[in-house]
């Protein structure tokens, strides 16, 4: 395509020559040089050549320009885009007739990609400032009561400190996930793989909301059909971590009196370890599961958290090459399964 597009702008080029050579016939008709004397003639004619060879020189140069841009966007589009060809089922198929409209095409998708993330954007500053707002509030304004030296009776003063304790505990468990999701993404942190029994980490996961959940009137079942000790090659505090993560979700998000359901299942012939985590609490709406695996996106601001602890589960589960998915009917509830490879001998 570019050696068609280089050919045509060529072509184009002296075409708009040999028009403006006509020009100057036009304007200067031959008879003129009846007119001139032969020196006055042989220069007017050397003049218009050299015009000429001019216009010819600067359009070759801007001809190169624009095939050099050219080369540019298709080297970009193609390291971008670079995945795309290798799904096509046949390469051949591919050809220059076509070549203008993919490229139209990939343009207008990674235009897609710079706007749904300058989305992203937006809403990680929305969502950080909200969420870093609230405790630096409450902070401030248990602090600047305790330095008016008004007389405050000591019950008060100490709930006033275990605020104060309990918002700056809250705001460095965000910068810590914050740390942690930007660790995992860059592999900087390293996952301490060994062999491990995962009902274990589960059992304790359940365990630390078991409590919270009745003080709640909500009621959190655990149902493990496994039977036996279920080892996997992995992380053993991350794996609990994703864990605690998803059931705190789940009871966070489901009203007085619901339920939240942990099952955990053997898949012998398929050689991996299936955690189901279900509540009937208010879903999430269809328009935004395809989202909440993203860093920073909340589909409901009204309830605390930074909104990227879906986002650092999936990353951890996918480096035990496993797999988080999410199912959810708005009003009805949220099931999140994670799939994990069962241990054979050798890491995943």
């Amino acid at each position: 395509m570019k050696k068609l597009i280089k050919s045509w702008l060529i072509c184009t080029v002296k075409l708009s020559s040999v028009l403006f050579l006509s020009m100057i016939i036009l304007i200067f008709p031959l008879n003129i040089f009846n007119i001139l004397n032969l020196e006055s003639s042989a220069i007017l004619i050397v003049l218009s050549m050299i015009i000429f060879s001019v216009f010819i020189f600067f359009g070759k140069i801007f001809v190169e320009k624009i095939v050099k841009n050219l080369d540019k966007i298709s080297e970009i589009i193609g390291i971008i885009s670079k995945d795309i060809l290798s799904k096509n089922e046949n390469e051949d198929d591919f050809n220059s007739e076509n070549e203008i409209d993919y490229l139209l095409d990939k343009i207008g998708e990674i235009a897609f990609k710079i706007k749904s993330s300058e989305c992203s954007k937006n809403d990680f500053i929305s969502s950080m400032s909200h969420e870093l707002r609230t405790p630096l509030t409450a902070i401030k304004g248990w602090a600047e009561t305790m330095k008016t030296g008004n007389t405050i009776d000591f019950s008060t003063l100490k709930r006033g400190l275990e605020v104060i304790i309990k918002e700056t505990e809250r705001l460095a468990t965000i910068v810590e996930e914050l740390i942690n999701f930007s660790g995992l993404k860059s592999g900087r942190i390293k996952m301490n793989m060994e062999k491990i029994d995962l009902m274990a980490e589960i059992n304790e996961a359940v365990f630390i909301f078991k409590e919270r959940a009745a003080i709640e009137n909500k009621t959190l079942i655990y149902d493990d059909k496994t039977y036996s000790v279920t080892e996997v090659y992995g992380d053993k505090n991350r794996l609990k971590q994703v864990f605690i993560n998803i059931i705190d979700n789940a009871v966070k998000y489901t009203q007085k009196n619901g339920i939240i359901n942990v099952k955990a299942e053997d898949k012998e012939d398929e050689n991996k370890i299936v955690v189901k985590i279900l509540d009937n609490g208010c879903g999430i709406s269809e328009k935004d599961i395809p989202n909440v695996k993203q860093k920073f996106y909340k589909a409901n601001f009204s309830h605390k958290g930074s909104g990227i602890g879906l986002a650092i589960a999936d990353e951890i589960i996918m480096c035990h090459g496993g797999v988080l998915e999410i199912f959810s009917k708005e009003n009805k509830g949220t099931e999140v399964v994670v799939s994990i490879p069962k241990f054979v001998n050798q890491p995943v």
